[in-house]
């Protein structure tokens, strides 16, 4: 009787073992799944409320402003949120570099820094092409996320607005040129929690490749998403010197594909 029970129960591991094998296949399979959407289905469709994100365009966006929004993208920019939202004093140009990897915005997340309002990203691309790949309504749902991965292509002066809790990273462009340049926004009242934003100029510029290796990585960062920006998020904010205990943990994640300076 007792060789009956133990041979059941080793079965019923191995039925058990399968079904979850199973389970996962199915699951990597489905959330594996992309699709693409041109920049002009995304203006009409998209809206901060249900997706979490909103697409602007305009031509004029792209010019030269001595890096300060042009008039006509603050207005819209603007005329798009709710009273008494300001720009934080904080540039971020990126150039070349594709930020690949799938993150949240955790420098300026209103779930990290309990802010009252939301507090929003604005993507200026100052090119054609590849821009941005979302996870709509991925804000909606954090720490965790269950949309799939929608790549928005344009031409230059389509910005994007979106939460900073909005699950994103920049599109594959094959290694073209890349003209970005990031801003902030939040309500009034909630400066003074953000106040590590203020002033902040940053730039990166960096070599793109396209390897089997990042290509992984951008995969397995959507997949990991949950404890990369909600767990570890304080070793990703900020570079620290490899001489400390975090700098040395740092020193073995690849930094470079995040969101960071």
């Amino acid at each position: 009787m007792k060789c009956i029970l133990l041979y059941i129960m080793a079965k019923s591991r191995s039925f058990s073992y399968i079904i979850i094998l199973y389970v996962l296949i199915v699951y990597i399979t489905y959330y594996s799944f992309e699709s693409d959407e041109y920049f002009e289905q995304s203006i009409l469709t998209r809206t901060l409320e249900t997706d979490g994100f909103c697409v602007l365009y305009n031509p004029f966006f792209a010019k030269d402003t001595e890096d300060f929004p042009c008039a006509e993208l603050n207005d819209a920019v603007l005329d798009s949120l709710p009273p008494d939202y300001v720009f934080i004093d904080y540039i971020y140009k990126i150039h070349d570099v594709a930020l690949s990897t799938f993150h949240r915005d955790v420098t300026s997340s209103k779930n990290i820094y309990k802010t009252q309002h939301t507090v929003y990203t604005l993507i200026l691309y100052k090119y054609d092409g590849e821009l941005l790949s979302v996870c709509p309504n991925s804000h909606a749902t954090y720490p965790f996320t269950w949309s799939n991965i929608v790549n928005i292509m344009g031409k230059s002066g389509t910005c994007f607005l979106f939460d900073c809790d909005l699950l994103h990273a920049g599109c594959n462009n094959k290694c073209r040129m890349r003209n970005v340049i990031q801003y902030k926004l939040c309500h009034k009242d909630d400066l003074p929690l953000l106040v590590q934003l203020h002033g902040v100029r940053a730039e990166k510029t960096e070599k793109c490749e396209i390897t089997v290796y990042n290509l992984f990585l951008r995969k397995l960062s959507y997949f990991f998403e949950m404890p990369i920006n909600y767990l570890f998020y304080p070793i990703m904010t900020k570079r620290e010197s490899p001489d400390t205990i975090v700098g040395k943990i740092q020193s073995v994640i690849p930094l470079q594909y995040y969101n960071n300076t």
